[in-house]
C-alpha cells in the first residue's frame, strides 16, 4: 500500500488554494508536474522547521529567471516567494499527518504552484556507493522540471548498493575524465595534502576538498553550506574536476535528503563492472558531515 501524501495547489489568477491527498511519490509528482521549475526542502528536528528555507527561495528566484522569464511575476524576489509559499507550506503541514521528518517538493509553473508534503526518505546506511556514468546536463544552473524527465534513464541504474549516479565525461575511460554531479546531489572528493606518515594521526586539516567547478553543476543548497563551512574552517577547496581515483582517499554526496553522505566505493566502466573503494570514515568527510548535521539544527525557519 502506497503512503498517502498531501498536495497543495495554488492558482495565480484566482488566488485560490485547494488541497488533496495523493499516493504519488515525489518522483511521480515531479514527472506529472508539467513544465516549470522545482525545489525540494526538508524539515529538521521539528515538522514545522524547514532547513535552509531562504536558500531555497533564492533558488526559485534564480531558476525562474532562466526558465520562466515570461511568467506572470515581475516581482520575482525572495521576499515574494517566501510570503507566498510559507503559508501554503504551513497549510499543507497542517493537513499532512505523516510521522517523522517531511520532504517538501515545490513545483512552480506559469499558472500556479503545487506543493507536495511527504515523508522524508533518508538514506538506509551511514555510507553508500555511487556509479560513474558518462553524461552532462545541458543547463545545470536551473532546477528545470525537464531534468526530472531526462534523468529517468540514469535512475534505473540506482540499484543496491548504488545510491547515486554521478555524471562524468566517460565511464569507460574514467581516469582523467571530468566529473560533474549526481542526478539529485553534488559530489565531492577528498585528497591528502600533508606528508604525514601512516603511523601519524591524521585530522581533517591534512586534506583538501575537490569539487567540480561551480559553473558546471547545479549549486545545491547543501553544497553551498559545505563550501561556507570550508571557508570558515579554512579547508582548502580545489575546483579540479579530473577523476583521480588513485589520489582520492574519500568522497561524499550532498543533497537535501542525504545532507552529507560518505561514499565507500565508486563503480565505473561501461557496465559498472570496475570499482574503487574509499575510506567512508575519512577525517575530512566526517568533519564536514558533523558540521552540516550541526548546522541543520541551526539554519532553520519556523513555518
Amino acid at each position: 500500500m502506497k503512503t498517502t501524501t498531501v498536495v497543495v495547489d495554488y492558482d495565480y489568477a484566482s488566488g485560490k488554494t485547494s488541497t488533496h491527498d495523493s499516493v504519488q511519490s515525489a518522483k511521480e509528482f515531479m514527472l506529472h508536474g508539467g513544465s516549470g521549475i522545482y525545489t525540494a526542502m526538508r524539515t529538521v528536528s521539528n515538522r514545522r522547521r524547514v532547513f535552509l528555507f531562504e536558500d531555497h527561495m533564492q533558488r526559485i528566484v534564480n531558476s525562474y529567471k532562466m526558465v520562466l522569464a515570461d511568467g506572470q511575476h515581475s516581482n520575482n524576489t525572495v521576499e515574494y516567494w517566501s510570503t507566498l509559499l510559507g503559508p501554503l507550506i504551513r497549510h499543507g503541514l497542517n493537513m499532512y499527518s505523516g510521522n517523522g521528518e517531511n520532504k517538501i517538493t515545490v513545483l512552480v509553473g506559469k499558472n500556479g504552484v503545487q506543493i507536495q508534503l511527504a515523508k522524508l526518505q533518508e538514506p538506509d546506511g551511514a555510507s553508500c556507493w555511487v556509479r560513474f556514468v558518462g553524461g552532462k546536463r545541458d543547463h545545470p544552473e536551473a532546477k528545470d522540471l525537464q531534468w526530472v524527465h531526462e534523468r529517468e534513464v540514469l535512475e534505473q541504474l540506482i540499484v543496491s548498493p548504488i545510491n547515486e549516479v554521478v555524471l562524468v565525461d566517460s565511464a569507460e575511460n574514467v581516469r582523467g575524465s571530468r566529473f560533474y554531479e549526481g542526478t539529485s546531489s553534488n559530489f565531492f572528493a577528498v585528497r591528502r595534502i600533508s606528508d604525514k606518515g601512516q603511523q601519524q594521526q591524521l585530522t581533517f586539516k591534512d586534506y583538501e576538498l575537490v569539487s567540480a567547478p561551480l559553473d558546471s553543476v547545479l549549486l545545491g543548497t547543501v553544497m553551498k553550506l559545505v563550501l561556507r563551512i570550508c571557508e570558515t574552517d579554512k579547508i582548502p577547496v580545489r575546483y579540479q574536476p579530473l577523476v583521480e581515483l588513485d589520489a582520492w582517499e574519500g568522497a561524499f554526496v550532498s543533497s537535501t535528503s542525504r545532507l552529507v553522505l560518505p561514499v565507500g566505493g565508486i563503480a565505473f566502466g561501461d557496465n559498472g563492472q570496475m570499482s574503487q573503494k574509499l575510506d567512508a570514515e575519512n577525517p575530512l568527510v566526517m568533519h564536514l558531515r558533523e558540521r552540516v548535521l550541526h548546522m541543520a539544527t541551526e539554519r532553520l525557519t519556523d513555518i
